[in-house]
């Protein structure tokens, strides 16, 4: 029952976010925060995805399970600081939409449903390479080195994830 919910749920989500005023960049704090929520389930995603595409040895077929627990015990996420980025990124307002802990799994099921639609199989081989590296990380230096990549590829090759400059920055010029 929960499973044939949640995508109706995403929809309704989904809906109020074409309508909501969103913001044109997402501050490094709530971005933080999306990262670390979407990191587990991006691995497992991504994993999931690639499998065909992957040869037996690859390393996400194999080894992208106990990644994506090693993130989550390492990194676990507040589920109301989540809630607030989540509404922070979106323009939504989530506070009559259900638990914290609903709001963040549905930010989960996203994170497959996007990845599952965007990531090309031609990329999985230099995905899994690059998922074999970085699985050295933590998860909180896992999600640095994202925000990082984010902030310099700049917000036209982001698609929606811009990050804002910091306040001071026109100061420190």
């Amino acid at each position: 029952m929960k499973r044939a919910v949640a995508p109706l749920a995403i929809a309704i989500l989904m809906a109020g976010q074409a309508g909501a005023a969103r913001p044109a960049c997402i501050p490094h704090h709530d971005m933080r925060i999306l990262i670390r929520v979407a990191l587990p389930d991006a691995v497992e995603a991504v994993a999931d995805r690639c499998k065909a595409a992957l040869p037996g040895d690859a390393f996400l077929p194999n080894e992208g399970a106990g990644l994506a627990n090693r993130f989550r015990h390492e990194a676990p996420v507040d589920p109301a600081a989540a809630r607030i980025a989540i509404q922070d990124a979106t323009g939504q307002d989530l506070s009559s939409f259900a638990s914290d802990d609903t709001v963040v799994g549905l930010a989960r099921q996203l994170v497959d449903t996007q990845i599952g639609q965007h990531v090309p199989l031609k990329d999985c081989r230099s995905i899994d390479s690059m998922m074999e590296l970085a699985g050295n990380l933590r998860a909180d230096a896992m999600a640095e080195a994202i925000l990082l990549a984010l902030e310099l590829a700049g917000p036209d090759q982001v698609k929606g994830l811009a990050i804002c400059p910091p306040k001071d920055e026109g100061a420190q010029r």
